[in-house]
């Protein structure tokens, strides 16, 4: 638990507390105990399971107002800050399993989970890429460029495709006119119809009805900021 203060490693913490992680840092280890859950206030993190023969696989971005880490007994993935994050840890409320914000995030754990299986239920490299812009772009609000911290190394672990066939589809995007890049972290939408059409109906219709859309709020009760 590299990124965690000495505080939060000897279990003193008190509860929803506000903790900042550089890019990079560690925020949980795979085997931790899920003792908590947080909520992204700003910035951008990834989960990443890794296998007994060291391969990768990532199984989610959480951006703000997403929330993650809602698993009881042992943690399956690892949390790592994509860029400077500051983040909300919630304590599990054992005394209190019914409690509105715990089952909130648990809805909004579920939703990130769906998409996890929605995106490599896609066919092909196109209509995963074409879905992995849209998603982002719906889940961070944005109506034409999108903010991409990870590598293209992270979006091929996490679409379960190789960095070179990432690479090149971004590419062929950019050749259709369907995204313009605008620096090597952002990206402008376009043409979204066409992505659509790419990503197929479904993948539409399942975006429209995204329940990580749902307006934002924050657990803690304190205001979304720095």
């Amino acid at each position: 638990m590299q990124g965690l203060s000495a505080e939060v490693q000897r279990g003193t913490i008190p509860q929803d507390t506000i903790l900042k992680f550089r890019k990079g840092e560690i925020i949980f280890s795979q085997g931790d105990p899920g003792d908590c859950w947080f909520e992204v206030v700003s910035g951008t993190v990834r989960t990443c399971h890794f296998h007994v023969d060291g391969h990768r696989q990532l199984t989610g971005f959480f951006y703000q107002g997403d929330v993650f880490g809602v698993e009881y007994g042992l943690r399956d993935a690892a949390a790592e800050a994509v860029t400077n994050t500051i983040l909300t840890r919630h304590p599990v409320l054992n005394m209190e399993p019914d409690s509105f914000g715990q089952n909130r995030a648990l809805e909004r754990a579920l939703d990130s989970a769906n998409q996890c299986i929605f995106l490599l239920g896609r066919r092909n490299a196109n209509e995963r890429v074409a879905a992995f812009l849209l998603i982002a772009a719906k889940r961070l609000s944005a109506l034409g460029s999108i903010p991409l911290p990870m590598t293209r190394s992270d979006i091929a672990d996490h679409l379960g495709l190789t960095i070179h066939t990432v690479s090149r589809t971004i590419s062929g995007f950019v050749r259709q006119g369907l995204i313009e890049l605008e620096g090597p972290q952002l990206c402008r939408l376009v043409d979204l119809e066409g992505l659509r059409a790419i990503a197929g109906e479904e993948a539409g219709l399942a975006i429209d009805n995204m329940g990580a859309m749902r307006p934002r709020r924050s657990f803690s009760g304190q205001g979304i900021g720095a």
